[in-house]
């Protein structure tokens, strides 16, 4: 399992889109919510808890150490119902999730594989901005 390289400052879900919180510089994220941000990874794909009953499936709660997956990693992302075509710019829904980025949207990702409809999917990690 990889090191936490981050602080969560909220609720994160597995395999979804973050983005820097500047409230704690330097180590600090939240989940993304939307595209008008600047997407800098990838939540750990996994729940901070071993699978027992009544166990949560978040990566990370407020205070939480996380691994975020950056520029280069290989990692799953969370789809929403809508999926992606392999080669697609992905970007942030409200939930984190990665849906094709239309418009001038920042994106964290390109995918590596198709996906029809919810699921996790490869990505190459990969921010910036549609032109």
């Amino acid at each position: 399992m990889a090191e936490p390289n981050f602080v969560a400052t909220g609720t994160i879900q597995d395999s979804t889109f973050v983005v820097q919180d500047a409230t704690v510089p330097y180590s600090g994220v939240k989940a993304a919510v939307g595209n008008a941000a600047f997407i800098i990874g990838v939540a750990q794909e996994w729940a901070k808890l071993a699978p027992i009953p009544g166990a949560g499936s978040q990566a990370a709660d407020a205070g939480d150490p996380i691994k975020v997956y950056t520029i280069g990693d290989i990692c799953l992302l969370q789809s929403t119902s809508a999926g992606w075509a392999a080669g697609d710019r992905l970007t942030s829904d409200a939930n984190g999730n990665g849906v094709t980025a239309s418009g001038t949207a920042y994106y964290g990702a390109v995918a590596l594989t198709t996906l029809s409809g919810a699921g996790k999917a490869r990505v190459l990690v990969l921010n910036g901005k549609n032109p």
